[in-house]
């Protein structure tokens, strides 16, 4: 065919591209209210004075700032009638041959409602930062959130169940707080838990997680929230990856619950950056509007049947979510299947293609998918290489920039390579090949992750549709499109572009640069559905045959690809993230600064000017094995980690041995080596009051034991028992961590452009000290 409509094709590409847009605009957090809003309804302004308190600067547990937002916390609790209560406990961690024992401070309160029962809708956020982040997002609007929830809660009649309020301790450093809320009374009258988390500073609030057996929950989801924005794709998705926040701990114990965070501006994840100034309050908005509205319908719920089979849902268009039992998805497969045989039947009967043709036009799909997929490895490849030192999990400045660069270059790849298959195959031809191809993964995607289906299925069915209707009106025959022709091929396209072009956006601000592909993937997979439009657009823009717009596409998505890597250049408000760390023996009066990375960046270059070498830490770790960058540094005279003997008595066969542990310097936290003169002499560890399952580790000319605990007490102190068989003596390996670089040592102060990397090992100072009992 050949097309010359130029109106029919701009009203084409302007109507996709319209809809594209809107697709993802609708999803947006809604703008917040003001701080002169009822006082019944949530309001961001006001929910900000608390981030503003919380994120003054980074709170890892175990430090000054810990504590000090914990006191503010208990104060705004208090003020707001929860009768707060500070849970200090333990709990632990196992992982691998080591294991993790946290100390932590959580925050409880109560509000009472109107029932007698004991039943209590549970609202969980945590108020520690990571070491080196400020804190804003991850997790201060979470908390803000349920503050600022429970103060419009408390303008109304209570409610009929109690609302827990659990803001937990320790989460950054192993959902500690989470654990140890398990061993709380309170936990026991728990019907459902709602949590609020962030991996980001922006965008849209996405109930991306809930429990198994979610077909109740949703339901009471849907109904509720004033913007529901909710997959069960991302349920399936999540429920596989290894992530883990504080709902992990209580799905895992067979509660019902729902757990919401953005997922924007992920560049700021983790960093100094996660700061009030670039949190948005339309994102906090949307967490605090659906966390208020769902505390209320819940209030009002009977929680005593929560699980129903699982369902599917996602969101079509705006707050509209469409939601079904799951055992419908077979007669969706069955329906597909039948339209599929059908369409099938009608374009070989009106000569619109052979069969084939057909299984050609699939096979060149299957191609034209993989190619296209397959060029983005050495695309991104390159892309990364010509960035700015940066690290790819720290995210990107201009996400938006990158998305919209490569959009641009798939478009352009798919156009210019489905020109050069339609010059030896029919456009029906590779239309049906493109639809069998999704078929096929619809029905792989239903045999592996079935609740997913949707996301391919619909978008086929109403495009199957589409064609059915062009073949049985004719309109696929001649040299020119018609408006009827375009129109009816537009609508089918309607649910393909709502249904995948959000979740397009929403893979890549999940991914970025780290993993492009599967954005990539889904988006072709998108092309493919349009491809009859598409092909009028392309012709009707081509020039003497020539395909003109292809590589206009791929020339404004390299041009786009070269302003986003130019804005990752470091900036003040861009800032380069640079690792590294200092360690102190203080027994050998030897210190070390060590980076996990071998490339230094202009800043932390400074600590590794002589002496420079790669290898593990086995200066200071005899069990060290990660490869890093390191240079001796100057040694500091500070006070090492006291390790002071309780009792040390010989019962029978059995040692027991009990030690004080303590830092004189109040740093956040305690690593331990244990040495005793053979493996099989340790017995027993007891850390903290926890029982440690430990189990010998390689080090140098031995075996050792291994463990940690993350944040000391605000006595800086905590207890140690082992026993040992008589006779057996015991090398301790103490160490006491602090986060922070020693300023006297630093002989160029950071620039503007210049931050700590995230993560719990960059930017400490480490001091150890060896004691043998």
């Amino acid at each position: 065919m050949r097309y010359r409509n130029n109106a029919i094709a701009t009203f084409l590409l302007l109507a996709l591209t319209g809809f594209a847009l809107l697709s993802i605009y609708l999803l947006m957090p809604p703008r917040p209210e003001p701080a002169a809003a009822p006082a019944e309804e949530f309001s961001a302004e006001r929910a900000m004075k608390y981030v503003h308190q919380i994120a003054q600067e980074p709170h890892a547990m175990g430090t000054a700032a810990h504590a000090d937002v914990r006191e503010y916390l208990l104060s705004e609790m208090r003020q707001l009638g929860l009768d707060p209560q500070v849970q200090e406990a333990t709990a632990v961690n196992e992982a691998g041959k080591a294991a993790y024992v946290g100390h932590v401070y959580n925050l409880i309160g109560r509000m009472k409602g109107s029932s007698a029962g004991d039943t209590a809708i549970l609202l969980v956020a945590h108020y520690d930062s990571q070491p080196n982040a400020r804190g804003a997002g991850d997790d201060g609007a979470g908390v803000a959130a349920i503050l600022e929830t429970i103060r419009a809660l408390k303008q109304a009649e209570p409610l009929d169940h109690d609302v827990i309020v659990l803001l937990t301790d320790g989460e950054e450093y192993g959902l500690y707080g989470a654990k140890a809320f398990m061993k709380h009374p309170w936990a026991q009258e728990v019907a459902l838990v709602l949590n609020m988390e962030a991996r980001g500073t922006a965008g849209p609030s996405l109930t991306f997680e809930m429990s198994p057996g979610n077909g109740w929950v949703v339901k009471q989801f849907i109904e509720a929230a004033p913007h529901p924005y909710v997959s069960s794709l991302a349920y399936e998705i999540y429920s596989r990856m290894p992530n883990d926040t504080d709902f992990t701990v209580f799905k895992d114990a067979g509660y019902t619950g729902l757990n919401s965070a953005f997922i924007g501006g992920f560049v700021n994840y983790h960093k100094v950056t996660d700061s009030p100034e670039n949190l948005s309050q339309h994102s906090l908005q949307h967490h605090g509007s659906n966390l208020l509205a769902l505390t209320r319908h819940f209030g009002h719920t009977s929680l005593a049947a929560t699980k129903a089979p699982d369902a599917v849902f996602f969101n079509f268009i705006d707050n509209w979510v469409i939601r079904y039992n799951a055992n419908l998805n077979l007669l969706w497969i069955a329906l597909a299947t039948l339209l599929l045989v059908v369409t099938l039947m009608i374009g070989v009967q009106k000569r619109a293609f052979t069969v084939g043709q057909v299984v050609i036009g699939f096979l060149a799909s299957m191609l034209l998918v993989a190619a296209v997929v397959g060029l983005f490895i050495p695309i991104n490849r390159l892309v990364l290489q010509l960035m700015p030192l940066s690290h790819s999990f720290n995210g990107l400045y201009g996400a938006d920039m990158f998305f919209i660069s490569y959009l641009l270059l798939a478009l352009g790849l798919f156009l210019l390579l489905s020109w050069f298959a339609l010059r030896w195959l029919r456009l029906f031809s590779l239309v049906m090949g493109m639809l069998v191809l999704q078929f096929v993964l619809a029905v792989v995607l239903y045999l592996l992750i079935p609740n997913a289906t949707y996301l391919l299925l619909f978008p086929m069915l109403f495009t199957l549709a589409g064609v059915l209707a062009i073949f049985l009106t004719g309109l696929y025959e001649g040299e020119k499109v018609n408006f009827k022709f375009a129109l009816i091929l537009l609508l089918a396209a309607v649910p393909a572009v709502f249904i995948m072009m959000p979740i397009v956006q929403v893979v890549f601000a999940a991914f970025s640069l780290q993993l492009p592909i599967g954005m990539v993937a889904l988006f072709v997979l998108l092309l493919g559905l349009l491809l009859p439009l598409l092909r009028v657009i392309e012709r009707s823009f081509s020039w003497r045959g020539f395909p003109l717009l292809p590589l206009l596409l791929l020339l404004a998505g390299g041009i786009e690809v070269a302003r986003a890597i130019g804005y990752e250049q470091p900036a003040p408000e861009r800032p380069l993230h640079s690792h590294v760390s200092y360690f102190l023996n203080a027994d050998a009066g030897k210190a070390y600064w060590a980076s996990a990375f071998q490339v230094t960046d202009e800043w932390n270059q400074q600590f590794f000017q002589d002496s420079t070498t790669t290898g593990p830490l086995r200066e200071i770790y005899p069990h060290a094995a990660i490869e890093y960058l390191k240079s001796e540094a100057a040694p500091l005279t500070v006070p090492a980690p006291v390790a002071e003997v309780l009792q040390d008595t010989v019962i029978g066969d059995e040692r027991l041995l009990r030690l004080r542990l303590s830092s004189p310097r109040g740093a956040a936290h305690l690593e331990l080596v244990l040495q005793p003169q053979t493996p099989d002499a340790l017995l027993s560890a007891t850390l903290a009051g926890e029982d440690l399952q430990l189990e010998p580790i390689d080090a140098t000319q031995s075996l050792v034991y291994f463990t940690r605990l993350h944040g000391l007490p605000t006595s800086k102190e905590v207890e140690l028992e082992l026993r040992l068989k008589s006779g057996a003596p015991l090398t301790l390996y103490l160490y006491d961590q602090s986060i922070g670089l020693p300023q006297e040592l630093v002989t160029q102060p950071k620039p503007a452009h210049v931050v700590a990397e995230q993560g719990r090992e960059s930017n400490l100072t480490v001091v150890r000290k060896q004691y043998t009992f």
